[in-house]
């Protein structure tokens, strides 16, 4: 921010506190005799930053201002947060703050205290970063004394890998990203999205994306959501309103909805968008079980051979096109007066008259088959169509305070149910703002007060709608636990690594379909040697060559990160240390991360945090435990070269938790460290604690 003349206005909002405790004004005096009435906000490079009652701030030089008041910027204790490093920003996540709180108080709730920095890095660093801080990180934050330190760390984690690898999670959670799905890999799917990611590519894009993308897989990895229920359209169109309109439709694909407003009809001419659309690999005149490559099939004797060239022309018969004909038709049983079972359906939007779930149809204005997909997804994204926004931002509040506004979020067909229906909107109307960037989107929330609260420990009552006086405590995520701990062990070094798996694969699978069946033979004969590195489901990346298993064997034991090939993920005790993002999709099912809850991805949202004696075995005695205890891992090294025992103890806290050991837990663990306790049972036991596994 620049430096502004003596009581000019500076449209800063800071996420100061609204209560008393932290909301103290007092009358400021100029040099020149003005006063104003303000909250003292911090004093940093020779400016004074003062806060009026609607939020705005004046930042004035020191000595503009009475030396009496002078005196009293250099003495005052500030109140609230630090500096946001960006105005516009700090306005925006006071206005979200102002409705939380109107929220609690007509409750009769008072907000939670603001979060330590030790709590807040911790949790910062896990929400956005899907990992812990390590010791190093942890320090450099505590040791800075700016007031806008927390925007700051915020800005460093959203332009982190650990950003990308942590919100690519949550989305593959969300779409049911898998390594096999109909008998197919992927790969290229899930590389199309990290790119995505990386390059910032705005939500409502990535979604109008998917929606209208053509071509093969292998080319053009956005059809892989569409092909992801290739031959079930109708099932895929419950699941796209589902998941980003928070419509609950699932009911209305074979009857009325018995409790909303969705008819059969409704659904079907939204399905009716679809109805020139074939999703090829599973049926169709160039599908898998054409009768062109039933014959390539055929012309293969060996029959290893043919049971790899069934997967490889699988995988090139998997395509998305657009018909000349539009063949939706209403189901056989329909019983409804509006249509005749069989009777073809015309393509219709749907609108929202009001905050309510009344709708009307919106009869689509003719288009070409080829087109219907591309005017679906246009109405889909745009920034009319309230409940796209607002599915979006509401998911994204869930995770970053363990809530939604509205629960669940897949169902918003009343936003009026909300339990802050002002905040809901202003939410929708915030994405918009920001043109669904959403980085953006989680910046503000991340520099809000709310969220900088000390997290909710305690149960709720059943029913009792929770207002967000601060984020819930909840477990980490399987992904979250699982980074943690490799970064535990290599540090850093975990965000590194990167797959690329769709690129390979597509480069070992691809062959030209179009030839005749001796050529199209010779290409599945030249790729099937590709394919075996591809067959486990278990493997990670493809098979190593001998220079990559010498890479990998420095990389087992190698502790400097330089000599270290960052195309090969480290490895410890036979344990690939990679981010979750970076490992197979889902893992196996006796992995750490299947064991805390990953998703299967057979069912949209369908990650777990409940806690099961399996977890707590593979705490006590999994292979996680074991590499983190070891003598090679990073948390151990650095608490080893700690010259006193006291700094050992509080080297490894400062590891697990973000913080040094109380007076009490320093004292139990020298007792201990007397006693015969090595530092790797001091490593078992911080590792075995609830407060490792939780976000506060």
């Amino acid at each position: 921010m620049k430096t502004l003349p003596a009581l000019t206005f500076v449209y800063v909002v800071l996420s100061t506190g609204l209560h008393a405790e932290n909301a103290v004004y007092r009358t400021w005096t100029s040099h020149d005799g003005r006063t104003l009435e303000a909250t003292y906000r911090g004093i940093e490079d020779g400016q004074v930053f003062l806060q009026i009652r609607n939020g705005l701030v004046y930042r004035l030089p020191l000595e503009r201002l009475s030396p009496a008041d002078q005196a009293a910027a250099r003495t005052l204790q500030p109140e609230g947060l630090g500096i946001p490093a960006d105005p516009y920003l700090a306005q925006a996540a006071f206005r979200v703050d102002q409705l939380v709180e109107a929220g609690l108080q007509k409750a009769g709730l008072q907000p939670n205290p603001l979060a330590s920095d030790e709590q807040f890095v911790r949790r910062v660093y896990l929400d956005i970063a899907g990992r812990i801080p390590t010791r190093e990180e942890t320090l450099e934050f505590l040791a800075d004394t700016s007031l806008s330190k927390r925007a700051k760390v915020i800005d460093k984690l959203l332009e982190s890998d650990g950003y990308r690898s942590h919100l690519f999670n949550y989305f593959a959670d969300m779409m049911r990203m898998a390594d096999l799905a109909q008998k197919t890999r992927f790969h290229t799917y899930q590389d199309w999205l990290k790119k995505q990611i990386a390059e910032n590519v705005t939500w409502d894009r990535i979604v109008w994306e998917m929606m209208t993308a053509d071509g093969k897989l292998l080319d053009n990895g956005a059809t892989g959501y569409l092909l992801r229920d290739a031959g079930m359209p109708l099932d895929n169109l419950s699941l796209t309103l589902s998941t980003f309109l928070g419509a609950d439709v699932s009911c209305a694909q074979c009857h009325d909805h018995p409790f909303e407003e969705w008819t059969q009809m409704e659904f079907y001419q939204m399905a009716s968008f679809f109805g020139a659309t074939e999703t090829y690999g599973v049926k169709g005149s160039k599908g898998y079980n054409s009768q062109g490559l039933r014959k390539v099939l055929a012309a293969i004797d060996d029959r290893r051979l043919q049971s790899q060239a069934k997967t490889i022309l699988r995988v090139n018969a998997m395509e998305v096109e657009d018909e000349a004909t539009n063949e939706l038709r209403l189901p056989d049983d329909y019983q409804y007066d509006d249509g005749k079972p069989g009777d073809p359906v015309a393509p219709k939007l749907i609108s929202w008259a009001d905050d309510k779930t009344r709708k009307a149809s919106q009869t689509a204005p003719n288009p070409k088959p080829e087109d219907l997909r591309t005017q679906f997804a246009t109405w889909l994204t745009s920034p009319d169509n309230p409940r796209f926004a607002m599915t979006i931002a509401n998911r994204l509040w869930k995770r970053a305070f363990g809530v939604g506004v509205k629960e669940p979020v897949t169902a918003l067909d009343d936003p009026g149910a909300s339990v802050n229906p002002a905040l809901l909107h202003h939410l929708a109307a915030e994405m918009v703002r920001l043109k669904f960037d959403l980085k953006q989107f989680m910046r503000l929330l991340y520099n809000t007060q709310t969220y900088q609260r000390e997290a909710t420990s305690y149960e709720l009552a059943d029913h009792t709608p929770y207002l967000f006086p601060g984020p819930i405590l909840r477990r980490m995520s399987a992904e979250q636990a699982w980074d943690s701990c490799a970064t535990l062990v290599v540090g850093p070094r975990v965000d590194t690594y990167k797959a690329h798996r769709g690129e390979q694969y597509a480069k070992a699978m691809k062959i030209d379909l179009d030839g005749d069946t001796a050529a199209i033979k010779a290409q599945v004969e030249n790729a099937a040697g590709a394919a075996r590195q591809f067959g486990s489901k278990a493997a990670a990346a493809p098979k190593a060559g001998p220079r990559k298993k010498r890479l990998m064997a420095r990389a087992a034991t190698s502790a400097d990160a330089d000599e270290v090939d960052p195309n090969v993920p480290p490895v410890r005790d036979g344990l690939v240390l990679a981010r979750a993002s970076e490992l197979p999709q889902p893992e196996r099912d006796e992995h750490f991360l299947r064991m805390f809850g990953q998703s299967d991805r057979q069912i949209a949202d369908s990650s777990s945090d409940e806690g099961s004696i399996p977890q707590v075995l593979m705490l006590m005695n999994g292979d996680a435990q074991r590499v983190i205890h070891a003598a090679d891992s990073l948390a151990m090294k650095t608490a080893a070269g700690q010259p006193t025992p006291a700094q050992q103890v509080e080297s490894l806290y400062l590891s697990f938790f973000s913080r040094k050991p109380r007076p009490d837990e320093l004292g139990k663990a020298l007792a201990g460290l007397n006693d015969g306790l090595t530092l790797a049972d001091l490593t078992w036991v911080l590792f075995n604690s609830r407060e490792f596994v939780f976000v506060e």
